[in-house]
C-alpha cells in the first residue's frame, strides 16, 4: 500500500494539523515559565535582605550574585 492511498493523508507538505504550538491566547510571544521574553539590559538587581541596589551588568545574572554589604542573594528588579 502506497502512503498515498491512505485516504488522501500523503506523507508530502501539506495541510495537516501539525505539531507545532503557535501563538495562542496564553502563550502569544511570552518567554519560559509565562513570564517575558527576557529582563533586557538594563535595570538593577536588589539585596533580598538589606534591600541595597546596585546596577544590573549584563551577562551576569542578578539571582547569582551576592550582596556587597550583607552576602545575601539578589534579585533583578
Amino acid at each position: 500500500m502506497s502512503p498515498v492511498s491512505r485516504g488522501g493523508r500523503g506523507m508530502g507538505r501539506g495541510a495537516g494539523a501539525g505539531t507545532c504550538r503557535g501563538q495562542g491566547r496564553t502563550g502569544a510571544g511570552r518567554g519560559r515559565m509565562g513570564g517575558p521574553a527576557a529582563a533586557g539590559a538594563t535595570g538593577v538587581c536588589r539585596c533580598t535582605s538589606c534591600g541595597h541596589t546596585q546596577p544590573h551588568e549584563r551577562g551576569f545574572p542578578c539571582i547569582e550574585l551576592k550582596c556587597p554589604q550583607c552576602g545575601a542573594g539578589m534579585i533583578r528588579q
